[in-house]
């Protein structure tokens, strides 16, 4: 029988194996066929559905991960039948979903950034990281740390507790601080050719700027007034944005290449068209809303009548205005209170604000109406202008009306009503409108091709594309959307940046949002199911200036001061993480966003069950399971443990240990088998902020905690490892991992650390005592990569020291099966250099290489110890010991193969092992790991494939497994604490 079948796949005729399912068959030609519950180390499931495909003649559609192929099958995976059944399969597993997708704060963000993500980072003390995520989705943190009205807070779940985290103040902290200290600037693609002609220097434009020369396109911007900024400049005051913090953040975005041409205007300097004759091959209109609304009363045009946008932007360009000893400003918003506030500054005796509404519909911030009023502004309310008052052909003042409180109108506001009866004539000498303002797209009325517009005075588009009605030009901002905030304006120049960028590929323009559920708006939780579970703390708070330090030197410096590192820190870890710790690797996610699953369709009844949080390194959230029993086959069918089990029948079954014990009551030995294959995140490592949850890169390596070699995932984000998991389909030990294996990244903050002049006066110590010792004896670990041993004894050479490892007793067989080789090492390598067993002897220093040793052969013995962890005996020097996963080189296992490790975040050359070794040892031709492996190829010629590895992860040496019982090293040794101090 031919071990190859034919068979027809998506209309192509293939060989594959007699044996293979469908499912390996298509993978065999690149298609991913989607899965919850099948994982190549398990059998077959077939409980999600999710994996159907069409067989031509079979009746149904059949699952592809448990139907083996046979001659002549002809099979579909990409049918619209086929995405229709996958939809309903994620439609009723969601059906019964909970939880966060991502945190309330990021989901309420415009910019939806990822606020959970920053906070972490300021929580552990790294504030550029912090900062270069914010910029991820906002290149203006600094301006939106001073002027955001930060939605996010209003929905931040610590508020169920005490009060909101802080999240606009750390903001500031985080940006502030890393523009101080050099502010972040992303890589930027190679030129591709193409060329974005951007008109508006706002938020939305500069956005758009920033995102779109990070994928290398050319931008030119074209701004109509003196300087960028837009409404940050001319719309909002300095003494509540800062120009000069205003000025390093729009040149941080400038300096990525971005081409400038100030003092140019659409529609009087250049058309759209001129821009797409002069090469520009997309067009941004991001020309912002800098026409003031009129307030539709008699004699309003007239001098001394002005406009608040136009009031505060004349203010900024230095022109003349005359101010007069009263000014009236109407309107109840941001821009009239700044417009108050200027009009003091400016020297206004008696500034009245009118507005038709009482103070509790007052749409401005409460501190802004707070700080205005304390600045000596008086606020008349309840009260709307009818007409300006004129004399000799300007403004003397307004005739005004009394209102009173109607019905709620469509904003939910109570509708304004004249009082009748009740006019009066108040004078005024300069009267500012501050109603809000409209786009001025006077601009555009002689374009070749008009952009169509709406019956609102803005441009018409679609925001899931950013196109407008002409081809090749795109909007975003107010002049799109209408007047809005800041962070708004930022997330459209991003979105526009995206769009513009899949223009240019040919793609598609299409934006799709990543598919979330969430436990509900604040207003729909209970405050009961979050009070108790934390100690309550009061928020960090920006302090304000009083006023009359704010009015001081013309009233233009600061108003407010930030908070500080010690607050910055203090506050983050109020944070109670509301997103999904599996959020950036969650199956069920991924799947729904790429079959565009909407809204929950199939409603009913939830489970909900608390937290499991009883286990120290394993978390169970059980409402978030799908019973896809993946967690609970690979305890049982794999590890033979049985740990996890189905609790209680139908739809109230949940998954939780045994009997719902705390799972370290049972056999559990904490391997971490049921977090990788979890599709859901109803099952991850019971961390905290200190490991994100966090987009990470990620490289395959090699366990170094036995000589199993088994293969692992290491994730970094910022110089941390922030997880490990283990590699399905690696050949070595089943592609499974143990406990320390998967978590001894948590040894990171517990690690020797010196700075530089605590090593070089270490390494001058431990030099003086090599240099005068008699007898050395350098013990190392046979856990080590072969080039630190092989360098460990070159310096034993040179010293004529002799080198040892420490056996220890024969440690009991595994209870389980694919679990750590337990006190066992592959010492081949280490017999053929002339390493014996550590037989007690009195040298007068020994140099301990990884190696614990518990007590010293007599008082007199000098130690040098190089380990990142306390040894045994106490060291007269102490010397750092690279992190293996932060190391390069490579391993020997139980069955004679070379395993190499990989790193994304490797130590600096001086800390590596064998720079530490050749440094102490005053070796030559030690610096770098292929001189060293060329030296140990040659005089250890069954490792000559160390030469030859091709990125392979393992390589057949020629050296025959030695396996002896050996002592535990200090890494090993330490997370033995590590998890006795867990009370594991």
């Amino acid at each position: 029988m031919s071990e190859n079948v034919t068979i027809t796949l998506n209309g192509k005729e293939i060989e594959v194996p007699a044996d293979a399912t469908i499912r390996e068959a298509a993978k065999s030609q690149g298609i991913d066929i989607p899965t919850f519950c099948f994982d190549d180390r398990l059998k077959a499931y077939t409980s999600c559905f999710l994996c159907v495909v069409e067989v031509e003649k079979a009746r149904n559609m059949i699952p592809a991960c448990s139907t083996t192929v046979t001659p002549g099958m002809v099979i579909r995976t990409d049918t619209e039948a086929i995405r229709t059944t996958r939809k309903m399969a994620l439609d009723l597993l969601l059906s019964d979903h909970s939880g966060d997708c991502i945190a309330p704060c990021e989901d309420t963000c415009p910019s939806n950034i990822d606020v959970q993500g920053y906070i972490a980072h300021i929580s552990n003390g790294n504030f550029p990281a912090a900062v270069k995520l914010i910029k991820e989705r906002n290149p203006l943190p600094v301006i939106c740390g001073r002027i955001c009205p930060h939605p996010c807070e209003a929905q931040c779940r610590r508020g169920l507790v005490d009060e909101p985290v802080a999240i606009n103040p750390l903001k500031r902290f985080s940006s502030e601080y890393e523009l101080e200290h050099g502010p972040f600037m992303p890589e930027t693609k190679p030129d591709t050719g193409k060329k974005v002609a951007i008109v508006g220097g706002g938020p939305a434009g500069l956005s758009a700027a920033y995102f779109l020369r990070q994928q290398g396109h050319a931008v030119d911007l074209y701004e109509a007034l003196p300087e960028l900024g837009g409404m940050t400049r001319y719309g909002i005051p300095r003494f509540r944005l800062p120009w000069d913090k205003l000025d390093k953040e729009v040149s941080a975005i400038i300096g990525l290449g971005v081409n400038v041409h100030h003092n140019k205007r659409l529609g009087k300097d250049f058309t759209i068209d001129d821009l797409k004759k002069n090469g520009a091959d997309a067009v941004l209109i991001a020309i912002g809303a800098h026409k003031a609304k009129k307030m539709m009363v008699e004699n309003e045009d007239i001098p001394g009548v002005i406009g608040g946008i136009d009031f505060l932007r004349k203010m900024v360009l230095g022109e003349e205005v005359n101010i007069g000893r009263k000014v009236a400003v109407i309107g109840g918003g941001d821009t009239a209170m700044d417009c108050c506030r200027v009009a003091k500054r400016a020297g206004a005796e008696d500034v009245t604000l009118l507005y038709r509404r009482s103070q509790e519909e007052i749409p401005a911030l409460q501190h802004e109406q707070d700080e205005t009023i304390e600045e000596g502004v008086d606020f008349r309310l309840l009260t709307a202008p009818v007409a300006v008052l004129e004399e000799n052909g300007k403004a003397k003042g307004l005739k005004v009306v009394t209102m009173e409180l109607g019905d709620p109108d469509e904003s939910g506001r109570r509708r304004p009503k004249p009082v009748e009866g009740s006019e009066e004539d108040l004078e005024f000498d300069l009267i500012i409108a501050a109603i809000g303002q409209d786009p001025d797209l006077s601009c555009i009325e002689d374009e070749k091709d008009v952009p169509e517009c709406t019956r609102w005075n803005t441009f018409t588009y679609d925001e899931k594309t950013m196109v407008t009605s002409v081809e090749g030009v795109f909007t975003a901002g107010d002049c799109a959307f209408g007047p809005d905030t800041v962070i708004r304006a930022v997330s459209e120049g991003k979105q526009a940046a995206k769009a513009i960028n899949l223009y240019f590929t040919g793609a598609k323009v299409e934006l799709k949002k990543e598919y979330q559920i969430t436990a509900g708006r604040l207003k729909d939780l209970d405050m009961a199911d979050y009070s108790p579970r934390y100690v309550h703390q009061k928020r960090a708070l920006e302090s304000t200036h009083p006023a009359d330090i704010r009015m001081a030197s013309g009233g233009y410096n600061a108003i407010n001061v930030g908070i500080d590192e010690a607050q910055a820190l203090a506050e983050a870890a109020r944070c109670i993480e509301c997103g999904c710790k599996a959020r950036f690797d969650c199956d069920l996610r991924n799947y729904s966003t790429e079959y565009g699953i909407g809204d929950i369709k199939y409603t009913g009844d939830r489970r909900k069950y608390d937290v499991d949080t009883r286990h120290p390194l394993v978390s169970i959230e059980a409402d978030k399971c799908i019973t896809c029993a993946s967690c609970v086959r690979i305890c049982r069918e794999a590890r033979e443990i049985s740990a996890l089990s189905f609790v209680n029948r139908g739809f109230v079954t949940k998954v939780a240990p045994n009997f719902e014990d705390p799972l370290q009551n049972t056999d559990c030995d904490a391997c971490g088998m049921c977090i990788d294959v979890c599709p859901t995140g109803t099952l991850v490592e019971n961390t905290g902020k200190e490991y994100g949850p966090w987009v990470t890169d990620m490289k395959i390596s090699t366990c170094p905690s036995c000589p199993r070699g088994c293969a692992i995932k290491v994730h970094t984000k910022e110089g941390l490892i922030t997880k490990i998991q283990s590699v399905d389909n690696d050949p070595v030990n089943g592609a499974m991992i143990c406990r320390e294996g998967r978590f001894s990244n948590h040894l990171q903050d517990k690690a020797l650390v010196l700075t530089d002049d605590e090593l070089t006066e270490q390494l001058n110590n431990a030099r003086s005592i090599l240099d005068t010792a008699g007898k050395l004896a350098v013990i190392v670990s046979p856990k080590l990569t072969v080039e630190t041993l092989f360098t460990a004894k070159a310096l034993c050479d040179e010293k004529n020291g002799t080198l040892y490892y420490i056996t220890g007793e024969k440690s009991e067989p595994n209870k389980f099966p694919f679990a750590k080789l337990k006190n066992s090492a592959n010492v081949s390598l280490l017999s053929k250099m002339g390493a014996i067993a550590w037989d007690n002897s009195d040298p007068d220093c020994i140099l301990l290489v990884g190696a614990h040793l518990e007590n010293k052969p007599k008082d007199s013995t000098k130690v040098i110890t190089i380990s990142n962890f306390k040894n045994g005996v106490e060291p007269d020097a102490q010397l750092p010991l690279a992190d293996p996963l932060r190391s390069e080189g490579a391993v020997i296992t139980d069955e004679g193969y070379l395993a190499f490790l990989n790193t994304d975040i490797p130590v600096d050359n001086n800390l590596t092992p064998h720079a530490i070794l050749s440094n102490l040892g005053g070796l030559n031709g030690f610096d770098d790991i292929a001189s060293i492996r060329k030296q140990l190829a040659g005089s250890v010629t069954e490792l000559s494939r160390l030469l030859d590895n091709r990125n392979k992860r393992l390589v057949k040496t020629n050296l025959t497994p030695e396996m002896v019982d050996v002592a535990p090293d200090c890494r090993e040794v330490a997370f033995a604490k590590y998890c006795e101090s867990l009370g594991l």
